[in-house]
């Protein structure tokens, strides 16, 4: 509980640091991926809030404009953006300045792990001009980037960390397990391949080239990328794991619509 305080804390002195708030949301679930604090938390502080949903490149274009119009709709300047592979990143800044009580500006990148806010803090960055001296209070690293003539940005992102939701797929989605280090990846393998089942039926055809059940999905997986015990038994283990992986560097697909669509 204290680590997730501490993560509320620090999340509050970046917002607090910044001109212009990017909540990133992972565009392929962007309703749990919406830490919803942020934005209350950014309203309370009068900062501007854009919302970034990131990881564009894994969602269809016609889905993608739903969820920004449904965000426009709420009242949230929304644009969507591929960090990785720079796709919609000029969008990005235009928002940004449009976004900007003053000129220059401070940007800072909040949300829950995994969503790739380190990403889109170094695309911000860029080729910077120089770094800022470190301001008092902040720990070690921490620093400000002077990007543009125009634009700061906080190289430190404020990483979103809530207790364990008792929905393990959803846990995973919100990057609370680590695929690495988790105890027993099963059960959060299995929940999240039930998930990404049920919103994409072709999910593991795409993945994996296989056809299976989500009971049978892990056996299935682990034989065909062969996590193989001695004797030829499965290690579920590893191929759990893999999952686990698969969802983070985005092998592993599906796509949510807004509410009402």
């Amino acid at each position: 509980m204290c680590n997730v305080k501490e993560s509320w804390r620090l999340v509050r002195r970046v917002i607090e640091d910044g001109d212009v708030v990017l909540e990133v949301l992972d565009a392929r679930d962007p309703v749990d991926t919406r830490p919803e604090e942020v934005e209350k938390i950014a309203e309370r502080l009068g900062k501007r809030l854009l919302v970034v949903l990131n990881k564009a490149d894994l969602v269809d274009r016609e889905v993608l404009e739903k969820w920004r119009e449904y965000f426009q709709k709420l009242g949230m300047y929304t644009v969507y953006v591929s960090a990785k592979y720079r796709l919609g990143t000029r969008r990005l800044f235009v928002a940004i300045r449009a976004l900007a009580p003053r000129i220059p500006a401070t940007v800072v990148v909040v949300g829950y792990p995994n969503v790739g806010k380190s990403t889109i803090i170094n695309y911000l960055k860029g080729r910077y001009v120089a770094p800022t001296s470190p301001k008092p209070g902040w720990t070690r690293g921490e620093q400000l980037v002077k990007a543009k003539s125009w634009l700061f940005v906080l190289d430190t992102p404020g990483i979103v960390k809530t207790p364990s939701t008792g929905d393990l797929a959803l846990d995973v989605i919100r990057g609370l397990v680590d695929p690495a280090t988790v105890d027993d990846p099963v059960p959060y393998a299995y929940a999240l391949l039930k998930r990404v089942l049920a919103y994409n039926p072709s999910a593991l055809k795409e993945a994996y080239g296989i056809d299976s059940d989500v009971d049978n999905a892990l056996e299935e997986i682990g034989r065909t990328k062969r996590k193989l015990l001695k004797g030829g038994k499965v290690n579920i283990d590893v191929a759990a794991r893999m999952v686990l992986k698969d969802w983070t560097e985005g092998k592993l697909k599906y796509m949510r619509l807004p509410p009402n669509v």
